[in-house]
């Protein structure tokens, strides 16, 4: 019986290479495409998000690579304002475009981070600006029609560009050219994390170990 080679504990990384990616995701992915130029991917359990240069958006399902739905708006190429849809999935509806934040307009959009507990997403742009927009499904949003509100609040403003945003039980990560913080958002505390200021686009997040 031959020998099989053991991994040491050692290790950090393992280098692997893997068959040819599935057809049927390369043809969902439209990488084929002369016009568009794909700008961001994020992924969830669920679905495979895609956005375009063209300011829309893929969402590709996971499991089978099918094209499910494709979120586009009129306001072109997106990168100074920050659009929340409900997607109606376990309604069967159509997604629906339920907040548009202009907080950020006149500035890029670097990061972008979600609160899943309290519906929250926070925004970061390349002037150092973060915001956090409290979002309300489209039911909720149509009952308090009648009220003024305005659900985005200025988180901070730190020293440089945005680079990465990230979030876990009451805490706001943010990553800088320069540094790091720490942000309790319930009492609203900062710290800055480390004395050494670094120069370069270096991110930062939470690893739970779960």
């Amino acid at each position: 019986m031959p020998l099989m080679p053991v991994i040491q504990d050692v290790y950090s990384h393992v280098l692997a290479e893997f068959e040819l990616l599935d057809p049927s995701l390369l043809t969902a992915l439209r990488l084929d495409s002369s016009r568009l130029e794909r700008t961001s991917i994020a992924v969830s359990g669920r679905w495979l998000a895609l956005g375009s240069s063209g300011g829309g958006l893929d969402l590709i399902q996971k499991g089978g690579w099918k094209h499910r739905l494709f979120l586009s708006h009129w306001e072109g190429t997106v990168s100074q304002i920050s659009l929340v849809w409900e997607l109606n999935q376990e309604r069967r509806g159509k997604p629906e475009r339920i907040y548009v934040s202009s907080e950020h307009k006149g500035r890029t959009v670097t990061a972008l981070c979600w609160d899943t507990a309290l519906l929250r997403v926070f925004v970061g742009d390349h002037v150092g600006k973060v915001s956090a927009i409290k979002l309300n499904t489209s039911k909720q949003m149509k009952a308090a029609a009648a009220f003024v509100m305005s659900p985005v609040q200025t988180v901070t403003t730190v020293d440089s560009c945005i680079v990465q945003l990230d979030y876990l039980d009451g805490r706001l990560l943010m990553s800088s050219l320069t540094c790091s913080f720490l942000c309790d958002t319930d009492r609203e505390k900062f710290w800055k994390i480390g004395n050494k200021e670094r120069d370069g686009e270096y991110g930062a997040c939470f690893f739970t170990g779960r």
